[in-house]
């Protein structure tokens, strides 16, 4: 009984988790189709199985068992998932469903041996081994696919490496639980190979190991949802951000960090009516400007700029901002060379003196940064406005 309630809970998390996904599908930047697919098929399956098992339908455990060979088709959807998140694309490719159909016409063969029947050949034998080869096959591919862009993905502002950090252990909970789920698929499929000898194990059998799998990513899921949505960070180019605005996802008029600190309350009653303008002035310096060329320009010479005590500057980069003054100085220095670059700075300068002359100590961190805030390479940035 206790089995089956796990497998009813998660199902009913799986739910939740998808229509929150639909609720809010203008975030998703990725447009992940794949990802609700996976969680609508196991959430489906979880269910059908624990109703069955809870009253007893007959017909209902026979479905199972006859479908429960199609639930291979998600570990490509798993692979696709892991590429659309890494690429951040926003339209689905067609030609992805190539990945999907190859195992969908085996799984059909399998089933109702439709080319022995034709060819009057035993190729079933060898389909068994063929869905072993792809499993492993797309395992390895998911792997590798994470730990080269994302597992090592590398980034030079605060807020980005958060947001990489997030993603980052996500992806590792997803594939352990990934490879959970191939364990059981060889271990009911390929139990001759375990233990030597024919042991009849249902196709059911163990799936509240799956449930409690599902339970713990879902519950994950919906206690963060951003997991969802996959890199979110800010992209100027795709973005087209006006600088002289301060309705970006930069800066809070409105803080929503509570104030424990006493000095700091009685400083937000005194400059709260200032905090619009000096937004918009921070704003405006963070595109137009290029003070940050100076290495050592610092807080306190950006206090005097704006002409306002220190002490507001601090306060509303600690309430009223999502960057760290770091992070704004980075920024700035990406949009300054994005304007040098627009205005043809390259066609007698090199990328290397490029990152100097906007106030980095070198090509590799200009380089990490620019994508970070872009969300292209320098070189990919230059060759699409080159098309143009």
């Amino acid at each position: 009984m206790t089995s089956n309630i796990i497998l009813i809970l998660s199902s009913f998390l799986g739910y939740i988790v998808i229509f929150l996904a639909l609720k809010n599908y203008k975030k998703n930047l990725i447009v992940n189709a794949f990802l609700l697919f996976i969680f609508f098929i196991s959430s489906t399956r979880l269910m059908i199985d624990g109703i069955a098992e809870i009253y007893n339908i007959d017909d209902l455990k026979t479905f199972s068992i006859k479908s429960n060979s199609y639930t291979t088709l998600l570990i490509p959807c798993f692979y696709l998932y892991f590429k659309y998140l890494i690429n951040n694309h926003k339209h689905f490719f067609f030609r992805d469903l190539g990945h999907i159909i190859v195992l969908f016409l085996a799984t059909i063969e399998r089933d109702f041996l439709l080319l022995d029947k034709i060819f009057d050949c035993k190729l079933n034998y060898y389909l068994s081994q063929f869905f072993a080869v792809y499993v492993i096959v797309y395992i390895l591919m998911i792997f590798f696919i994470l730990k080269k862009n994302v597992w090592n993905k590398k980034a030079t502002l605060s807020f980005v490496k958060t947001q990489n950090n997030l993603i980052r252990k996500w992806t590792i909970l997803f594939f352990i639980a990934i490879n959970i789920f191939v364990l059981r698929f060889f271990l009911l499929y390929y139990k001759e190979y375990f233990f030597y000898e024919h042991v009849y194990i249902e196709p059911t059998k163990y799936l509240w190991v799956t449930g409690l799998v599902w339970i713990t990513l879902f519950i994950i899921i919906l206690s963060n949802q951003d997991l969802l949505y996959g890199y979110s960070y800010l992209q100027s180019e795709s973005k087209k951000t006006n600088s002289d605005s301060i309705g970006n996802n930069y800066w809070n008029v409105n803080s929503k960090i509570n104030i424990n600190n006493n000095q700091d309350q009685l400083l937000k009653e005194k400059i709260s009516s200032k905090i619009e303008h000096y937004l918009f002035e921070l704003n405006a310096i963070l595109y137009k400007n290029s003070y940050f060329r100076d290495p050592k320009f610092s807080m306190k010479d950006l206090a005097q700029v704006l002409n306002i005590p220190i002490s507001h500057l601090k306060f509303v980069f600690k309430y009223h901002s999502n960057l760290s003054f770091s992070d704004y100085k980075k920024i700035s220095r990406i949009q300054n060379s994005l304007n040098l670059i627009n205005t043809n700075y390259l066609t007698t300068n090199t990328l290397e003196s490029l990152s100097k002359e906007v106030g980095f100590s070198s090509y590799n961190p200009f380089f990490t940064c620019f994508k970070d805030v872009v969300g292209k390479s320098p070189h990919q940035y230059i060759s699409s406005i080159n098309s143009k």
